[in-house]
């Protein structure tokens, strides 16, 4: 049975500037694939996804802030509904 999930990022995270959606909607993304980035201003960073999914809507578009807590995108994923962790954004370079 499929089920919707928030990718959120992690609580604690720093606001950062969303700087582009990696992945359109529509797309299905494996786990750890990277699916949007972000910047602090002086270093960019990848959102991986925490799950294998389809991505049904974006939440954030260029430009928007967002931070700990802060939801990105919504997913859906095949099989039973479980607790899917927060994504932490990962440095690049």
């Amino acid at each position: 049975m499929p089920f919707m999930y928030e990718l959120t990022l992690a609580p604690g995270e720093p606001e950062y500037t969303f700087v582009q959606q990696l992945v359109p909607v529509g797309t299905l993304v494996s786990t750890g694939q990277p699916v949007a980035t972000l910047t602090d201003g002086a270093m960019e960073y990848h959102v991986p996804a925490p799950r294998q999914g389809l991505i049904v809507q974006w939440f954030v578009e260029h430009g928007g802030r967002v931070a700990g807590n802060d939801g990105l995108a919504r997913i859906v994923c095949e099989g039973e509904a479980e607790e899917v962790p927060p994504a932490s954004p990962m440095r690049l370079g």
